[in-house]
């Protein structure tokens, strides 16, 4: 059996997905540096605002995604990469300026080939979005 993600290897990796020049702008952190596939959250600020002082889709959309990775990290082999192939996201409320979101992810299931994935961002315990992710495992390049 191929070994998995895991310790130094996974937060590297994780480190790596936050260094993404959106992800940095937009502020992301980890909620917990030492169990990465937990998920990840930013307080919403001038460029996750949607101009009406509230959280703009698109920033969502980038949290949402990059839960999905973490979560599907320690179900990869050093050698693969997980890119996303198609998103379903409903789009229920909005935070405020200010506010913490928190983007957080679990696979439903793994395949040879791809990650089935489900994350939900929320905010003071109010559910802002959800998304089914489907990740494409790829070879790591």
């Amino acid at each position: 059996m191929t070994a998995l993600l895991s310790g130094d290897d996974l937060a590297a990796r994780a480190a790596q997905a936050l260094r993404v020049p959106l992800q940095r702008e937009l502020g992301i952190e980890l909620i917990d540096a030492t169990e990465p596939q937990t998920g990840a959250a930013f307080v919403v600020g001038e460029l996750a605002d949607n101009g009406a002082g509230g959280t703009h889709a698109g920033a969502l959309a980038v949290g949402l995604e990059l839960a999905a990775l973490l979560a599907t990290l320690p179900h990869l082999a050093p050698t693969e990469h997980a890119v996303t192939a198609s998103t379903s996201t409903t789009l229920a409320a909005a935070a405020r300026t200010g506010q913490r979101v928190e983007f957080r992810g679990s696979v439903d299931r793994r395949t040879g080939r791809l990650a089935f994935t489900t994350v939900v961002a929320t905010c003071e315990a109010t559910v802002l979005a959800r998304a089914n992710i489907v990740k494409s495992v790829v070879t790591l390049r």
